[in-house]
């Protein structure tokens, strides 16, 4: 036993060796300190206790003696616990020898330490001091049955960090977390984005929101200057059985319905849930649409034509992409921002273009000189934003054997705001090879007469909106007017869209448009529809 003693104390372990009824035999000065404990006692009299890594106690000297008395090898982790000090962290080994047994113990505090701090940061924002998203379910899980979810977005969160500074704009967050704390003791909160973060409130709370969103919205002061914050709230009201996760979900959507409406309140409304939904199915199936390579399947182009306004002759049409999905119609309004944010806008564009190729084929077979014709496809921000975006478009043209003076560019006015300079050099490089550009939707967007003076277009296109009741509002009679009079004076055609009757035909002959499409001469028309169409009129 000496030799075993010597050996282990040179080494400088806490050490000690007991025998089977945890009478101590030999223990090492480092051992002695640990436990508080001599030679010639049990480890029983020990005067300290002994607890797990969440400081729950733990019975090491039950542990203990069932390893002795069966004789196998022990090796735990645990916490000394004293009365006077700091919990000393180590890990206990008890191995067979003879008839004794040997105990000694290493040092854990900076593995315990290390591995505390990652299970913080696991669970903990560094910055704010917030529970992440798993940490966060977890722990109002545990603690309530229900409550009031809220999701809070600092709106101008991205503008406070760009004028004053990424410090100012963490100081606002801050701010606004201080004031939940003020106003609702209760509240939990977890980290959801930069500018975002969610609030658990216990049913036992009784909220005024109205009043809670308002202290948020409070302005702030800097340095002598006083700014606001601009916050937007969405919330859900938890049932009986409600799944805290599915809540926090609502939360987050009626934020998005918040934004989306400009508003900077609202409560999650189912109706969000099913059109959200909605949204995600149709996306799921316009991707397994693209991925199967067959678009003639899932799609097909409709050509409304386009007259002049006083012979009312075909002069060309604006072709139009249509979506079958499960024999049903889906409306281009939901699938083309689909299309865009999944990047595969070009390839309906492709598409629109093949099938326009095979149409003035068809035409010309029959006579039609397709020269005289003006064909319009709508064209994306998004594609004008692809540096290649022209070539891309004109080796498309060149090879189903079209020319570019065949063609009309539409693009929406709301379009031109954001990257103005940019695309309107694209919108010139286009006219000079030989496309027409027009402002589709005109009215409904961001009319400003200083980019209408700067941009490069040929024609102004009314949206239906001022078109439908234009001949008894006057008020709409009025932005017709206007818009008729901007073009003249600009030396621009318009197109009036959307005119299905006789008198709106009469007054926008009386305004001078030029040209005319709407259902007073025909609804859009498939192929062979179109070509049949342009043989009567020609008749």
């Amino acid at each position: 036993m000496n030799n075993v003693s010597d050996h282990i104390s040179a080494m400088e372990i806490a050490y000690l060796l007991v025998d089977k009824d945890l009478r101590i035999l030999e223990i090492s000065h480092q051992a002695e300190v640990l436990l508080r404990v001599g030679k010639g006692h049990s480890l029983e009299d020990c005067s300290v206790s002994f607890v797990d890594e969440d400081y729950y106690p733990r019975d090491v000297l039950k542990e203990v003696l069932a390893s002795v008395e069966s004789h196998t090898e022990l090796n735990i982790e645990m916490g000394i616990n004293y009365p006077d000090r700091n919990v000393e962290w180590t890990k206990l080994f008890l191995i067979g020898y003879r008839d004794y047994f040997i105990v000694y113990l290493t040092d854990l505090n900076e593995l315990i330490a290390t591995r505390r701090l990652n299970r913080q940061l696991s669970t903990q924002d560094p910055h704010t001091g917030l529970l992440y998203r798993e940490a966060f379910l977890s722990k109002i899980s545990s603690e309530f049955s229900y409550g009031l979810v809220c999701c809070v977005r600092i709106c101008n969160y991205q503008r406070i960090n760009e004028i004053w500074g990424t410090a100012v704009a963490n100081l606002v967050f801050m701010e606004i977390l201080a004031r939940v704390s003020n106003e609702i003791g209760e509240a939990i909160c977890s980290k959801h984005s930069t500018d975002s973060f969610n609030i658990f409130i216990p049913r036992s709370v009784d909220v005024d929101i109205e009043r809670f969103y308002a202290a948020l919205n409070e302005p702030f002061h800097f340095n002598g200057h006083h700014f606001f914050s601009n916050v937007a709230l969405g919330y859900y009201e938890e049932g009986e059985g409600d799944q805290h996760e599915q809540s926090l979900n609502k939360a987050e959507m009626a934020i998005l319905d918040v934004l989306s409406e400009r508003v900077r309140l609202a409560e999650f409304q189912e109706a969000l849930a099913r059109q959200i939904e909605h949204q995600n199915n149709l996306e799921t199936e316009f991707r397994a649409a693209i991925a199967q390579d067959k678009l003639d399947e899932h799609f097909f182009i409709v050509f409304q034509p386009i007259h002049e306004s006083d012979s009312e002759a075909v002069c060309g049409a604006e072709c139009l992409i249509r979506w079958v999905l499960h024999g049903q119609m889906v409306s281009p309004v939901e699938f083309i921002p689909i299309a865009e944010k999944l990047g595969d806008i070009g390839m309906l564009t492709q598409f629109n273009i093949r099938k326009l190729s095979e149409l003035v084929k068809g035409l010309e077979a029959k006579g039609i000189d397709c020269m005289e014709l003006i064909f319009a496809l709508n064209i994306s921000v998004v594609e004008i934003l692809d540096v290649d975006f022209v070539d891309k478009l004109t080796e498309y043209i060149e090879r189903h054997d079209l020319y570019p003076s065949q063609i009309k560019l539409e693009l929406t006015e709301s379009a031109l705001v954001d990257n103005f300079n940019y695309v309107n050099q694209v919108l010139e490089q286009l006219q000079s090879i030989g496309f027409r550009v027009s402002i589709d939707d005109f009215g409904t967007g961001f009319s400003s007469l200083s980019y209408l003076c700067r941009l490069s277009f040929d024609e102004i296109k009314i949206d239906r909106a001022f078109v439908t009741e234009v001949v008894t509002d006057v008020r709409l009679q009025t932005v017709f007017n206007s818009i008729a009079s901007l073009a003249q004076n600009l030396d621009r055609p318009v197109v009036a869209e959307g005119v299905e009757t006789l008198e709106q035909l009469i007054y926008a002959r009386a305004k001078n448009v030029q040209y005319i499409q709407g259902y007073y001469f025909s609804k859009p028309l498939e192929h062979d529809d179109f070509i049949e169409y342009v043989l009567n009129r020609k008749d």
